[in-house]
Formats: C-alpha cells, sequence, structure tokens
C-alpha cells in the first residue's frame, strides 16, 4: 500500500516537471530532434525499433498533455519488418490546477489504430524480447516522511476521468512453437465522464478468432454504470451481452447467445443482485432474478426465481450434437420450468418446482440437507406420462412386440455404487397416470428410500387393469455384487389385458389374483436368472388357456376331424403355487377345471438354460361335445398325460392318448378280476356258515 501511495504522489510531482518540461522542450528544442533522440534512446535501452512519423503535439496549461500519431515500434531481430506495435493516434491530458487541490482530472484518453503483433518463432525466442530485458529491475523502496506516513496519500486524492476512447485496436499472438494463432480485432471501448453517483455510458465490442481450437466469436457489451467514490456500491443498469461464436465443439450453425439483466454490488452490506435477467439462445430462454447475501460471512445465501420459457430440448440437444432416438420423434419439443432455489451453508431448497415436459406437468419440492452424502428430501406430484414415447425404437419395439434384442456386449468394468452408498434420501412420488413398458397403470403411490447402500422401493401402490398392485422392493449396494429383492401382489386384475400390453401377447385369460416373492444377485440377465429364488401363487376364474385347446387336442390323438373352435382351454378354475430354485421354477400343484376337463399339471421350467419339463394330467369329466367335435365318451374319466418339454420358446406338446387308453383298459381288467374274486369268497364264506 505505501509503495502505491508512493506513485501517486510521484505522478503528481512528474506532472509538474512534466509540464515545465514540456515548456522549456516547446520554446527550445526541435521537434524532428526530439523524435530522433527518443528513437535512438529507445533503440539504445530494447534494441528495437522506434519511429514517430506523425506531428507530435503537446500541452502546458491548463492541461499537461501529449498527443502524437504514426507510432511504430519494431519487432526484436530475427522477425523481419513486421511492427510489434502501431499507435495511429494517442492523446492523452492531465489538468494542472486540480492537482494542488489534490484533485487528478484527465480529459478523455484518446486511443486509435493500436496494432500489437507478439511473435514466438519455433525455437521459443520472442519478438518482445528487447522490452522485456529494458524492463528488469526491482523497484526502490518509497521513501516515507518522519511520521511514517507517505507525502501523497492516494486516499486524499479525488480521481476524476472524463473519458476513454478506444478505437479498432488489434492484439495478435502467433505462436510457431505451438502452431497456434489468437487474433483479437475490431476492439472498441468507449466509457463517459468517470464521476461517483452519476451514470457512466460504457460500451464494448471486440472479435475473436483461435487456430486450435478453431473458433471464431463476436463480443458486444452495453451498459450504464453508476459508483460512489469509495467504490464500495457499483450498479450496471440495462447491462446488454451478445456473443456470436462458431467453431469446434460448437454447434454447425453457431451459437448465438444474448443476456440482459440490471446487476447491482453493494460490497459493505455483502450483497449482489442481478433483476429482470433473461438469457437467450441455443433454443433456451430463461428469465427471472438472482441474489447473492451475505458476502461478508462465513455462510453466504443464493436465492433466484427462474423461468425456462417453453424449449425444444431436442433441437437443443442436436446442436450440442446429441442425436437423441426416441420411440415418439414428437417428444421433448416442449420443456418448460418455473423454480425457486435458496442456497445456505450446506444446504440447498428448490420450492416449489414447477416443470412441464411435453404433455405432462409435475410440481414438487427438493430439499439438499447436506451436500456430504449428499441428504436429499424430495416429494413429486405428476400428473400423466407415457415413458414408452421415450424409450429408444429398438426397446420400444420390444416391448410392444415381445421379442428380444441384441443384448449390449459385457463390460469388464465394475460399477461404482460409492455414491449410493452414502445417499441418503426419502422421496415421495405421486402419478395420475403411466405408461412403461406396455403396462399402464393409475393412482400410484411411491416411497423411495435410501440409507448406506440399501435402496428400499416400500410402498408401491397403483391401480391398473382393473385390479390394484402392491410391491415392495429393494436394492443392497454394500457390496460389489448388488443383491435385489422383491414382493409383489396383484389383486383382482385381468390377465389378459396385462399380458398384451406388458409383452405383446397373452397366453391366459381371467380375472384372479398373483403372489410373488422373489430375490437375486449380479447386474448381467443370465447371472441373475441363475440367482433367482423365491415363491409365487396364482389363482384365475372364468377365463382361458390361450395357445392349446386340451380338447381338440385329445380328439386329433384319437384320429377325429379337427374343428374350427379357438385354440384355446376354457376354465372356470385356475390356480397353483411354487417355489424358484437357482432359476429353475417348481410347480406341482397346478389346478385346472373347466365344463368337460379336469387338469392338474406338475414340472420344472428351467430359466437359465430356457428349457421346459411338464406334464399335464387330463380328465374328461363330460363330453367333449361341450367344446365341439365328435363324441369321445369312451376317455371319459381317463386320465390322460400331456408332456410339454423342450425350448421355453418353441415347446414340444405331446399327447399320449394310446397310453391312457391301454393304461385305463388294463384298470378295468383288474377291477374285473378284484370284483369276480370278491365275488367268489363271499359265496364260499356264505356257505360255510349255512353247511351248504
Amino acid at each position: 500500500m505505501k509503495i502505491f501511495k508512493w506513485l501517486i504522489g510521484l505522478v503528481v510531482a512528474m506532472v509538474v516537471i512534466v509540464a515545465l518540461g514540456l515548456l522549456a522542450l516547446k520554446l527550445f528544442v526541435d521537434e524532428d530532434m526530439l523524435k530522433a533522440k527518443a528513437s535512438m534512446a529507445f533503440k539504445e535501452q530494447t534494441g528495437q525499433e522506434l519511429s514517430i512519423a506523425g506531428p507530435l503535439k503537446w500541452s502546458v496549461f491548463p492541461w499537461v498533455g501529449l498527443e502524437m500519431g504514426d507510432v511504430t515500434i519494431g519487432s526484436a531481430p530475427g522477425f523481419g519488418d513486421t511492427p510489434l506495435a502501431v499507435v495511429k493516434r494517442l492523446d492523452v491530458k492531465v489538468a494542472v490546477k486540480p492537482l494542488f487541490q489534490k484533485k487528478v482530472a484527465v480529459d478523455t484518453v484518446v486511443l486509435r489504430g493500436v496494432r500489437v503483433d507478439l511473435r514466438r518463432n519455433k525455437n521459443g525466442k520472442v519478438n518482445w524480447e528487447g522490452l522485456v530485458k529494458a524492463g528488469k529491475g526491482k523497484p526502490e523502496e518509497a521513501p516515507e516522511a518522519e511520521n511514517g506516513k507517505s507525502d501523497f496519500d492516494m486516499e486524499d486524492f479525488d480521481v476524476r476521468l472524463q473519458g476513454v476512447e478506444l478505437e479498432n485496436a488489434s492484439f495478435h499472438f502467433t505462436d510457431d512453437m505451438e502452431g497456434n494463432s489468437f487474433q483479437l480485432d475490431e476492439l472498441n471501448l468507449t466509457m463517459g465522464e468517470l464521476a461517483p453517483g452519476n451514470p457512466v455510458p460504457l460500451r464494448l465490442s471486440f472479435r475473436v478468432k483461435n487456430s486450435k481450437p478453431a473458433m471464431e466469436m463476436n463480443l458486444k457489451l452495453s451498459t450504464d454504470m453508476v459508483f460512489k467514490s469509495d467504490f464500495q456500491r457499483l450498479d450496471l443498469s440495462a447491462l446488454s451481452l451478445d456473443v456470436d461464436a462458431k467453431g469446434e465443439g460448437l454447434p454447425a450453425e453457431g451459437v448465438k447467445l444474448a443476456m440482459a439483466s440490471n446487476i447491482g454490488l453493494d460490497r459493505k452490506a455483502g450483497v449482489l443482485a442481478l433483476s429482470d435477467f433473461s438469457l437467450s439462445g441455443l433454443n433456451v430462454d430463461v428469465t427471472g432474478d438472482m441474489s447473492l447475501s451475505g458476502m461478508n460471512s462465513d455462510k453466504p445465501r443464493v436465492e433466484a426465481h427462474l423461468a425456462l420459457q417453453k424449449t425444444n430440448l431436442r433441437k437443443l440437444l442436436t446442436l450440442a450434437g446429441v442425436e437423441l432416438q426416441t420411440a415418439d420423434p414428437d417428444v421433448l419439443k416442449q420443456v418448460s420450468a418455473n423454480l425457486f432455489v435458496a442456497q445456505e451453508g450446506d444446504g440447498l431448497t428448490v420450492k416449489p418446482l414447477a416443470i412441464t415436459l411435453d404433455d405432462s406437468k409435475m410440481d414438487g419440492t427438493l430439499k439438499i440437507l447436506s451436500f456430504k452424502g449428499p441428504v436429499v428430501r424430495a416429494s413429486f406430484k405428476l400428473d400423466a406420462i407415457d415413458l414408452d414415447r421415450y424409450l429408444p425404437p429398438a426397446q420400444k419395439a420390444q416391448a410392444s412386440s415381445g421379442k428380444p434384442v441384441a443384448k449390449p456386449a459385457a463390460r469388464d468394468e465394475k460399477p461404482d455404487f460409492s455414491a449410493l452408498r452414502k445417499l441418503d434420501l426419502d422421496a415421495d412420488f405421486g402419478i395420475g397416470r403411466l405408461k412403461v413398458s406396455g403396462l399402464t397403470m393409475e393412482n400410484i403411490v411411491l416411497k423411495l428410500r435410501s440409507r448406506k447402500g440399501v435402496l428400499k422401493l416400500d410402498p408401491l401402490t397403483a391401480a391398473l387393469y382393473q385390479g390394484k398392485l402392491k410391491a415392495h422392493a429393494q436394492l443392497d449396494v454394500r457390496k460389489d455384487t448388488p443383491r435385489f429383492s422383491a414382493k409383489e401382489t396383484l389383486s383382482g386384475i385381468q390377465i389378459e389385458p396385462l399380458l398384451k400390453d406388458m409383452t405383446g401377447s397373452a397366453q391366459l385369460r381371467g380375472t384372479g389374483n398373483v403372489e410373488v416373492d422373489i430375490s437375486s444377485k449380479g447386474l448381467d440377465d443370465a447371472i441373475i436368472r441363475k440367482n433367482l429364488n423365491g415363491r409365487f401363487a396364482i389363482s384365475f376364474h372364468d377365463g382361458a388357456y390361450i395357445g392349446i385347446n386340451l380338447a381338440q387336442a385329445i380328439r386329433k390323438a384319437l384320429g377325429q376331424a379337427a374343428s374350427d373352435e379357438p385354440e384355446e382351454t376354457d376354465f372356470a378354475e385356475l390356480k397353483g403355487t411354487g417355489v424358484i430354485r437357482q432359476g429353475v421354477v417348481d410347480n406341482q400343484d397346478l389346478y385346472l377345471a373347466s365344463p368337460v376337463l379336469r387338469v392338474t399339471g406338475k414340472g420344472k421350467v428351467d430359466l437359465v438354460k430356457e428349457q421346459a419339463d411338464y406334464l399335464l394330467t387330463t380328465k374328461i369329466v363330460d363330453t367333449l361335445k361341450g367344446q365341439g367335435g365328435a363324441d369321445a365318451s369312451k376317455l371319459k374319466g381317463v386320465a390322460i398325460p400331456v408332456r410339454i418339454s423342450g425350448d421355453l420358446k418353441d415347446p414340444s406338446i405331446k399327447v399320449d392318448v394310446a397310453a391312457a387308453l391301454k393304461a385305463n383298459a388294463e384298470h378295468k381288467v383288474k377291477e374285473k378280476i378284484q370284483e369276480k374274486v370278491k365275488d367268489k369268497l363271499g359265496k364260499d364264506v356264505l356257505k360255510g356258515l349255512f353247511g351248504g
């Protein structure tokens, strides 16, 4: 601080000396001789040329000033004839009389046609080397008065600047060593009178061009500045900033941004405020107000009320080089948001938060109690959304057809669950209507909790397909291999439309219940199936098993003509339970009852190998005419085996009627023999009793 005060005093003293010197120069020194001496002195100090082609104009009173033009500074030896710097006009004036009243009054500083051309060759040498050598040296310690205070105190001076005019300036840097170049051209700066309490017009514009990376940018800034004499208060009103950029890493059509705001800075109060803020460009339009308070404290507070106007997010992503493929090409074209953000210390609150995504609207709150972890509390309500519209086309096709798509290549690296292990989350979601993976649900309530690497979905409730869903799920990532479990109950549902929406086809019709309790571990689909364990239970009534007509299959096995009835087996009741061990589903109590059939089933389905080995035992309890076709009454009461085996995608179905008839005939022969034996034994016993 002492050196700065000393410099101010030195400037004032030098102005007086320069005034006297300029007066003497004007009276006794020839202008051409002065130019020659200046050039010679510059050459001796730097080894570089100095040329002043224009006239020298100076004034002594009431302004100490100097005006010169066509000044050229040559480059260091070895860099050719390209000048280091060129100045077309320089005009600086300082009022003499105010200096004696401890005031510094500077007239408008004019600098026009300035061009600085810096170069570095392949050997690392620079064309301003002479200036660097001449400028080396340490400044001497500033002298102090006997009382320890400088004769001139900066705070005692009132500095006034009439204005600045910088016109058509340029700055170039060519680096042959790195193969790069930077150009700043058309630099224009105008600033009005720098007086405390009065609006100071400020206008700035320039053009930048860089070679690595290749980029061009135009910038324009305009504002009116008001400041206090102690610079503790600064206001920028009607601030306008326009940027137009093109180049590598930017969209092909370039980036155009326009920002406007009123900015106020109060250093004493520790407040920075932006009002009437707006930012537009790249298909984005943001408006609002922002403030930063408590800048002088340990806990500054940030508040922002922001509104994102309707934005075509898809086009914005395309401009950023992201080609997003979705099942519906019209999604992400209307995105808007309105939010209020408050951040203080280690916490952040977003309340309210309103987002519109195409046809969907969401409202809620978000609180980050601590960024360490983080600790998050959230609550959201969504009216309706069709997530299938936002899926990639391949996934959408799979969801609607039930056909698998190509599996992605396995990744060698292990996923990092460290962030999830630290997450402390409580989130509540309410969704009016949701479509995902083909399923449609309504009135969804979802509670999500995460503590120390255990993520719980407890509960999930929803209305779907004229029934209800209630589920609980848990994901445990405390170890490198994640584990998950789920309990799900579907009650009173229509199973046919559910299966059609989920897989694209349905093999079951009816109303009923499904209970599933499963667990597994791993990330890869094959590993998950291999480690799948649990249990299940189904119970349906008044439906049909679609794809197999058992009655017709039996008639066909008897050699009877096929009918045109549908390929399905009606039932009044269908139920069964089972267990899952290491990816193998084991069911031993399947039961199906229809008007003419009774079916029991048992067997296993290997989800890992995708193989089935299942036996259905069918008994005809009434004439098969009930489902059409000729009478097969001779099979009434006969247990007919139906073997289902092989690949799950195309299983083999065999009906062995001959074996059933043979077994039934043998059974009847045995029954007759037993009846005859009983009759014979009965008669012999009677004869013995009555002495016959």
